[in-house]
């Protein structure tokens, strides 16, 4: 209860079936799905709870509010379909709008509404019934960059006010960072990896997970060997160590990762250092991007400051540079 969970992955990697099948709204071909000691599905025994009796709060997409309904009417009609008095159905709809800035827009119909407005009513709709788990599929995706960013801390103080549990899919990383207490990372239908967001930040399991949140550059890099946890390797001629994020052979190629935070101008007498000419300068506003060319590999990293120098040393911590196998 209370902890938000994102499905992260790209197009494709299974986020929307899974919640799909949570929900009820698919039947599995196999496995079991839980909420606590209550059985949603369970492919051996043939059990199948359909959606309309497992409690659970949708939030979709395209919003899927009707559009001939009001605003109260939209979050009223799952407590009026379950029955509830009229006089409790108006204190919770009522509360629910205030706690959600949508109070004087009661009569109001979906298509006067914003994009955030209309975002809003949807998960007022989907927490009117007191819900055990809330599930939301790409909740802020329709909402425009700037609007999207300030959502994120409205959407997850929202889902930590109510206790709920929260399950909810996104393809973008900065969103899944931002609003869960945990991701799992998905990757053609299988998880990859599931803990906080520094976890999977900081410590990587696979290859697929280091890639895939970041944007890091990915290069080659020989095994030259490996002393504990530590790979001592060689990139474009320069000895580098690494943390070793697996079964590395010496003698063969690995895959290193450096993501371009972690690299930075190098200070006189850094050894974990490599050297390379300076290709591209981008300026972005809060940061300088620049791009050096280290033998074969291009390298980004950011910079407050721009470069007057045409050859570039770049420093990296070891415990910051990770290595898996190629």
């Amino acid at each position: 209860p209370g902890e938000i969970v994102a499905l992260l992955g790209p197009s494709g990697s299974g986020k929307t079936t899974l919640l799909r099948a949570v929900a009820g709204l698919l039947r599995p071909t196999g496995g079991r799905i839980l909420l606590g000691k209550e059985v949603f599905f369970d492919g051996k025994k043939g059990v199948f709870l359909p959606p309309e009796r497992r409690n659970l709060g949708l939030v979709f997409q395209s919003y899927a509010l009707w559009p001939q309904r009001t605003v109260y009417e939209n979050v009223a009609y799952g407590l009026r379909l379950r029955k509830v008095p009229e006089k409790a159905v108006r204190e919770r709809v009522l509360g629910l709008l205030d706690r959600l800035g949508l109070t004087g827009l009661e009569r109001r119909y979906p298509g006067a509404l914003s994009g955030g407005q209309q975002q809003r009513v949807s998960l007022a709709r989907a927490l009117a019934y007191d819900p055990k788990l809330l599930l939301l599929d790409e909740p802020l995706s329709n909402l425009d960059a700037k609007l999207r960013d300030q959502a994120r801390v409205w959407l997850r103080e929202t889902l930590k006010a109510t206790g709920k549990a929260a399950l909810f899919v996104t393809h973008d990383q900065g969103e899944a960072m931002a609003i869960a207490d945990r991701i799992a990372l998905l990757n053609e239908g299988r998880m990859e990896q599931v803990g906080t967001p520094e976890e999977l930040y900081r410590n990587p399991k696979t290859l697929f997970v280091a890639d895939f949140l970041g944007n890091p550059n990915v290069v080659e890099a020989l095994v030259v060997g490996l002393e504990g946890s530590t790979a001592r390797l060689e990139l474009a001629g320069f000895p580098l160590r690494a943390r070793a994020m697996g079964a590395l052979v010496p003698g063969r190629l690995a895959k290193l990762v450096l993501r371009p935070e972690a690299l930075r101008p190098a200070g006189v007498g850094e050894v974990n250092a490599l050297e390379g000419a300076l290709a591209h300068s981008l300026y972005l506003g809060s940061h300088y991007e620049h791009w050096v060319r280290v033998g074969d590999a291009l390298l980004r990293f950011y910079s407050p400051l721009p470069l007057g120098e045409a050859r570039v040393r770049l420093a990296v911590d070891p415990e910051a540079a990770l290595a898996y196998p190629g």
